[in-house]
């Protein structure tokens, strides 16, 4: 790298701490993440055809049957446990080895409790599209809000 470049960006790099700071220390509130749109009902559908309905329920939904024998029963928006917040649904979608709960821990033997526990949900992202993500959100968020009072949908 260019040497005189790495002195002009150094400068620079407490500015953008700086203006990184959150609003929040400024008095401000910061707006809450959220995807533009999303529909529900295709939110619903995405549920199935991904195969969600393998392992979940969603509480308050009427959801087909599974092709095959569950291998878990979790149920969605019956507890505010995991999911507190849109966020928090986002990153349960995306990001599954955030937590594993200790339903999915019930179902191990002691050996795989022992080592490197591994979600059986699949990493979606490989498979579901940008559309299918903000749906499945849209479809959630709004089971959450119906069903769980604590749940706080920013």
């Amino acid at each position: 790298m260019n040497l005189r470049l790495t002195a002009l960006r150094r400068p620079l790099l407490p500015l953008l701490l700086a203006a990184s700071l959150p609003l929040t220390l400024l008095g401000e509130q910061p707006r809450s993440f959220r995807f533009p749109g999303g529909d529900a009902e295709a939110g619903r559908e995405a549920f199935a055809s991904l195969n969600c309905i393998q392992c979940h329920s969603v509480s308050g939904v009427e959801l087909p049957d599974p092709q095959a024998e569950r291998r878990l029963e979790l149920a969605l928006a019956a507890q505010a446990r995991f999911v507190k917040n849109y966020g928090d649904l986002v990153v349960a979608i995306t990001n599954p080895r955030h937590v594993v709960t200790e339903q999915y821990r019930a179902i191990l033997s002691d050996a795989q409790a022992r080592g490197a526990i591994e979600p059986l949900m699949p990493d979606l992202t490989r498979d579901m599209s940008v559309r299918q993500l903000m749906d499945l959100v849209s479809f959630l968020d709004e089971a959450y809000r119906g069903q769980l009072s604590e749940y706080g949908g920013k």
